[in-house]
């Protein structure tokens, strides 16, 4: 794999450039996901000014755009695409991967905090920002309480534990070397 390309992809969002030039659409959405959810000078040192539904939305299309990256194809099974991503890289049970897609779904094509998934189960959300554990608190039978701060912080992880295992996985290489064209940089005149 081009390590040009992964150096761009991956670029540090706490390191400042201004355009013009080529821009790695993960450093551009990590840039505004901080920017949004206070961590400009890292996650360590957040303000309190803070704007989490879109942090949070673009979280959850930060994890659609590495998933189809992890995949290497970006067609039909997007939620199956999004649950590998998270099952591997969140470390998490398929239930809650399945809570996370549906919040996902919930945020991104609703701007809401409901969604009913393909089994008829109906998913309520409600958003913190503690910045605690657990990611993801569930009163039944429909209610989830979900840590924004909780969830930027696992998607960080996710990303570095994403970078280093492209390093010695051919398979993954290949995958993203597929999608860096269409989904990978973007120029900013």
């Amino acid at each position: 794999m081009s390590s040009q390309l992964e150096a761009l992809f991956f670029e540090d969002p706490l390191v400042y450039r201004a355009p013009p030039g080529q821009f790695g659409i993960l450093f551009l959405l990590r840039r505004d996901i901080n920017s949004c959810l206070g961590a400009e000078a890292g996650a360590q040192n957040r303000t309190a000014h803070q704007i989490q539904w879109p942090g949070a939305m673009g979280v959850l299309a930060g994890i659609d755009l590495l998933a189809k990256f992890y995949a290497g194809e970006d067609g039909q099974g997007v939620g199956s695409r999004f649950r590998a991503f998270v099952q591997r890289f969140f470390h998490i049970p398929t239930a809650e991967a399945e809570i996370l897609y549906q919040l996902r779904n919930s945020m991104l094509h609703s701007f809401g905090l409901y969604s009913r998934g393909q089994s008829g189960a109906v998913y309520r959300f409600n958003l913190i920002s503690r910045g605690g554990r657990p990611l993801i608190r569930h009163t039944p039978p429909e209610h989830y309480l979900v840590d924004v701060i909780a969830l930027h912080e696992d998607f960080e992880n996710a990303v570095e534990e994403y970078r280093q295992a492209l390093g010695g996985d051919t398979d993954l290489q290949q995958n993203f070397v597929a999608m860096f064209p269409n989904y990978g940089a973007i120029h900013i005149g």
